[in-house]
């Protein structure tokens, strides 16, 4: 995961474990929205990003980067839920 976050401590809060951003992909802390108020949690400390792999008929899998860690996790969450995506140009 520490390949995958932005360096330095302008977006992510520290420790920032492990960030090398070594792929270029410069994943951010945006935090998720909440399903039952609407209202924005782990910014600064959590990248929670859309997966296309969907786990069922209710739920996708997401992957998480966090700040006091080196590794991406993957979860299966709601749809509902709020994440950041990635746009990616074809060439």
């Amino acid at each position: 995961g520490g390949n995958l976050k932005e360096t330095g401590f302008i977006h992510w809060d520290e420790p920032n474990t492990g960030a090398t951003n070594s792929s270029g992909f410069t994943g951010l802390p945006g935090g998720y929205r909440t399903i039952y108020d609407g209202s924005f949690s782990g910014v600064g400390t959590l990248g929670t990003f859309w997966s296309s792999t969907q786990d069922d008929t209710v739920n996708v899998w997401s992957r998480y980067l966090h700040y006091n860690d080196a590794r991406v996790s993957r979860f299966p969450c709601d749809k509902v839920d709020g994440f950041s995506v990635r746009c990616v140009k074809n060439q």
